[in-house]
Order: C-alpha cells, then structure tokens, then sequence
C-alpha cells in the first residue's frame, strides 16, 4: 500500500537583504532575487526587518518600502514582510503603508508582525521600552486588525478604505512561547516559526501544538467579525536548507558557517565549542543539507514541519554563506542558484509543484 499523499505547501524563501554595496544596490539585488524566484515557480519571498543596522546585517529598515519595485517587476509571487516589529510601529501608519502596498501588488502581500527580537535593544532609540514589549504588541495588533475591518480609527470618525481582496486574511505573527501562539490562534493570525535556535522537537513542536489546540477549541473569538468566519489556522516553516552533491561537499561548503554556529551556541549554552559535533550543530540550527534526497529527507523528518506546514520558507543566508564556504562572493546570483536546487531536487520530493 502507497502511503498516504502529502498535504501540498506552498514553496517560499527568506532573505535578510544583506549587502556591503549599500541600499541602493541591495535593492536591485532584492529585485532581480524575487524575479528569478518567481521564475522557478516559488509561491512567496519574505524579508526579514532589521532596524538602525548596517548593510551586511540587513539593508530593509522599511521593508514594505523595499517590496514596492518587487511589486511592480513580478506578477504572481506573495510578497512577504517577516516581520515588522509592531510594538514601535503606528499602527495606523502601517495599515496605510499595508494597504498601499497590497494595492499595487494586487493582493500579494503576506504580512508578518513579531515583537521583532533582533531588534529588541533598537526600541529605545524608537521611544519604546522594550519590557513592554507583549503589552504593546497587543495594543496595536487591536487597533491594526480594526483599522485593515474598516473600523473607526481611535475614537474618531475616520476610517481606512478597505478593498476586495483584506490583507486580515494574510496577517502573520512569529512566536516563541506556547503563550504567544495562543495569541496567535486568538486573534486569527498565521503563526510563522523557525528561529534557528529553537530545537524542532522539545521547543517548536510545543509551540505549534498549542497554537492548533487554541484554534480548534476557541477559534479566532478575538480577530475582528468581518473576517472571523473566513481565516483558518496557518503555519509557515522558516528551515536553513542547503542541498548539495554529497553530504560530504555539503560539510566541506559549510565549514566556516558550522564554525560560527558551534560558537554561537556553545557561547549560549555555556559549553566547550569542541564538544558539540557538525550534526549537532545542524540539528540545533534546524539546517537540513546534504544530497538532494538526504535534504529532503531532514525535511519529512522535522518534528515541526509535515504535514501540518501551509509553507516550506528556505533561508537564503546559509545559501550565500556555503558560497563563501567555497571563495565565491555572496550574491544574488549564488542565492538563485540555490533556491533552484531546492525547487528542482528537493521541494518536489516532499509532494510541492512550481507555478509558473
């Protein structure tokens, strides 16, 4: 007996918009990124928001400002915000910004909202105090769902032009609790996760059974009525995946990368870099690699993936990062390289198919 087919997901990627050349040419890179992936069939780019940081860090501080020429060189492809960090963020401001930028992209827009932890020690310098962090999420996630229902705005009469095709339904929330996905599942948004050190199994699994157990017992009870009855539990998986020829020429490719991670980590849990072991490292970074089929494999074997996964999001980083690995030059070029391995030899095997 075949075993039982696959849900389908959607294919998408990550991208930090990193860059040494400055915005300028990050942003034509940004560009020539989402038309090559929209090109191999991928459903959805996002890009991740990094605040008062330099190029190769992150070149998107406004990233629904970065996606407007995306929108307007690509036709099919979402277009993907992960994610703005809303506790600093009007969110009238943003529902505007929002709205403007789905409009022109006609109804593309996939918009991701965290209380933004690569950003967290920013919030002073935006007039915010970071350990009110959830409060203030919750605050302005109240006044951004009724804002995009077309409620009224703050006690006053005016309110926002909403169209056919609301970006309520296409509203996203990174979590890093079970609390936070509980949120999540109350107030109807799709719950994005992948942060590289949260273990699959012991951590993001718990986060992700909490965030459908909320659902199906409550529902979105919280999302504003006009759109309530229409949203239905969402999950994006964020993964590092380098598929190459071997296991072997994978290593070899992610040796520098593999070096930065067992520090890190050692660093973070207090241990001796040269107790951890490449596996180990690549478990707790969430990284499946090696050959085509062992690539996929890693994939079908996360805890926190399939079949629930709406969305398969492939970093681009690690990508660029296995390039230099080699003495190649982290570009656009080797990005696009890679997300079509991925599209070609590994999605595929996991039940996806590309839109052309």
């Amino acid at each position: 007996m075949s075993p039982p087919a696959r849900k389908p997901f959607k294919l998408g990627f990550f991208t930090h918009v990193r860059s040494a050349s400055g915005r300028g040419e990050a942003h034509e890179e940004l560009v020539r990124l989402f038309v090559g992936a929209e090109a191999l069939g991928y459903d959805v780019g996002f890009v991740a928001q990094h605040l008062l940081a330099g190029g190769e860090e992150g070149s998107a501080p406004s990233p629904l400002i970065s996606l407007a020429p995306v929108a307007v060189a690509t036709g099919r492809i979402g277009l993907g915000v992960a994610v703005v960090t809303l506790p600093i963020t009007d969110p009238v401001q943003l529902a505007e910004d929002a709205l403007t930028l789905d409009g022109i992209s006609r109804g593309r827009l996939q918009l991701g909202l965290g209380t933004g932890n690569a950003n967290i020690d920013k919030y002073a310098a935006f007039g915010r105090d970071k350990a009110r962090a959830t409060a203030l999420f919750d605050e302005n996630l109240a006044v951004l769902q009724g804002a995009l229902a077309g409620h009224p705005l703050r006690g006053t009469d005016l309110t926002l032009p909403v169209d056919g095709t609301p970006l309520s339904r296409r509203l996203w929330r990174t979590a890093g609790s079970a609390a936070s996905a509980r949120r999540a599942a109350l107030t109807g948004l799709g719950l994005l996760f992948g942060t590289a050190t949260l273990d699959a199994r012991t951590q993001q699994r718990p986060i992700i059974d909490a965030y459908l157990a909320q659902w199906a017992e409550t529902g979105p009870v919280e999302a504003p009525a006009e759109v309530a009855g229409s949203l239905r539990p969402r999950l994006g998986g964020i993964r590092m995946i380098y598929p190459a020829d071997s296991r072997e020429s994978a290593l070899a490719a992610l040796g520098p990368f593999l070096k930065a991670g067992r520090a890190r980590l050692a660093k973070v849990n207090g241990i001796d870099s040269r107790d951890l072991t490449d596996d180990q490292v690549l478990a707790s970074m969430n990284v499946a690699t090696g050959s085509p089929s062992q690539t996929a494999q890693a994939l079908r074997d996360d805890a926190a993936l399939l079949p629930e996964v709406d969305h398969l999001i492939a970093v681009t980083n690690i990508i660029e990062d296995a390039a230099a690995g080699l003495g190649r030059k982290r570009t656009v070029d080797v990005a696009l390289e890679g997300l079509e391995r991925i599209a070609a030899e590994v999605a595929p095997r996991l039940g996806w198919t590309p839109e052309r």
